[in-house]
């Protein structure tokens, strides 16, 4: 009897899994009516194939042209913040920090309009910023341009309050004249992409991004707490590198993908919106975009939003490669409830680690111990699936199990193999 249970629950939750992923990609894919024709927003998009100075900075020059040239951005005599994705300590060839050539562009760009650029991001480590800096490439970039590269752990920051929850925003961000973000784009194992909106996460310092993992755990209080920090924050301007990508379990182990763009747009939304477009990525699958339309903070709808630069067309995009487990829920909620403990996603360490206790201290609930030259141990039932510890492990050690009926919640069509594979077991 308890077997028959399990079954029937396991092929509704399944049903329901892969009836929500058919009812929104056509929901996505309808055209919408209505649009206002008068004011429409744009996003530029530049072909550009290698991370080579001499092919970036024509490329960066093509994005402010676009955008009715730098001066609609930056004045002479400003202070223009630059916020690259600077998540951890790995090489820009890993493709999980912005490209320091990128940023270089920028930063000669800024100069040559008169305004004194500066450089800033708070990693996922707030210990391991040094490093992060020198394995990046970004202390070495900043030494040549002569330009202050800002510890925002030490910077001070100013208090907010989100639904009862406090934290702080580092002040330089604030205080800025100007704030132009730099996002790598990338999947995201809690967000399914990284770009514009999730980019300002970085915003906050210290580990204070960690705790408040732990009081927004889930993709939806998450990206309802992002959209309400994208509207604190909102940059004048957001350039982004796709030059090279990352799809898989990003944001820190997933797979370098070259799609050999450079995109921007004063509405950081709408750049995410047609990613998503470009790439084949639900929206109604990123969690903070129905918060951010409900607001108003940036135009969700592809078909309102002119493309300036290169046309999509001489592009090969192809479907971005989404993280294999996936934290969202896909099913009703009392399903949930009923089966919460047979769903889960849990970190594993392989043989990649080096014991370097980053992950024990990046979780928010203390549910990895490190006992000295071993790979850290789990307590199973402390762990809320927030995945911190795999988004700041340097070494790529942390690798994301799921439980058997997670995968087949995620993988519905799994489920007829499994099911064959039961009844013939029982033969």
């Amino acid at each position: 009897m308890l077997f028959c249970r399990c079954l029937v629950l396991t092929i509704t939750l399944c049903y329901c899994g892969a009836a929500f992923h058919v009812a929104t990609d056509k929901l996505s894919s309808k055209s919408l009516k209505g649009i206002n024709m008068i004011s429409r927003t744009k996003v530029v998009l530049i072909k550009c194939g290698s991370y080579d100075f001499q092919e970036i900075l024509p490329a960066v020059e093509r994005l402010f042209t676009a955008l009715g040239g730098i001066q609609t951005f930056v004045r002479a005599g400003q202070t223009v913040l630059l916020k690259p994705n600077l998540l951890s300590s790995h090489r820009p060839d890993e493709a999980v920090t912005t490209h320091p050539e990128v940023v270089r562009a920028l930063i000669r760009l800024v100069k040559q309009a008169g305004a004194t650029p500066i450089v800033a991001d708070s990693g996922a480590s707030a210990i391991n910023i040094e490093s992060i800096w020198e394995k990046t490439g970004f202390r070495a970039l900043c030494a040549e341009e002569a330009v202050p590269l800002l510890n925002l752990e030490k910077a001070g920051s100013r208090h907010f309050d989100f639904n009862g929850i406090p934290f702080s925003i580092a002040k330089p961000v604030l205080e800025a004249d100007v704030v132009i973000s730099v996002p790598k784009l990338k999947t995201h194992v809690l967000t399914v992409i990284t770009n514009a909106v999730k980019n300002m996460y970085g915003t906050i310092p210290g580990y204070q991004k960690t705790m408040l993992h732990k009081q927004f755990h889930d993709p939806v209080s998450f990206g309802r707490f992002l959209a309400s920090l994208y509207a604190i924050v909102k940059p004048s301007l957001t350039v982004s590198d796709a030059i090279i990508a990352m799809e898989g379990n990003g944001p820190s182990n997933g797979n370098p993908v070259h799609y050999g763009f450079l995109a921007a747009s004063s509405d950081g939304v709408a750049l995410d919106t047609l990613v998503c477009h470009w790439l084949k990525i639900n929206p109604r699958r990123v969690p903070y975009f129905s918060f951010l339309k409900e607001s108003g903070a940036g135009e969700t709808q592809w078909q309102a939003i002119d493309v300036a630069g290169d046309s999509p067309s001489q592009f090969p995009f192809r479907p971005m490669k989404l993280p294999s487990v996936f934290i969202g829920k896909t099913a009703p909620a009392w399903l949930y409830h009923w089966l919460g403990p047979l769903l889960w996603i849990r970190p594993l360490m392989n043989e990649r680690c080096t014991a370097c206790g980053l992950c024990v201290r990046s979780c928010p609930v203390s549910a990895l111990t490190l006992i000295k030259g071993k790979p850290p141990v789990l307590i199973p039932h402390q762990c809320i699936q927030c995945c911190c510890c795999h988004e700041v492990c340097p070494a790529g050690a942390v690798i994301l199990q799921q439980s058997l009926l997670m995968r087949l919640v995620h993988h519905p069509s799994r489920l007829k193999e499994w099911i064959t594979r039961l009844l013939r077991s029982t033969r």
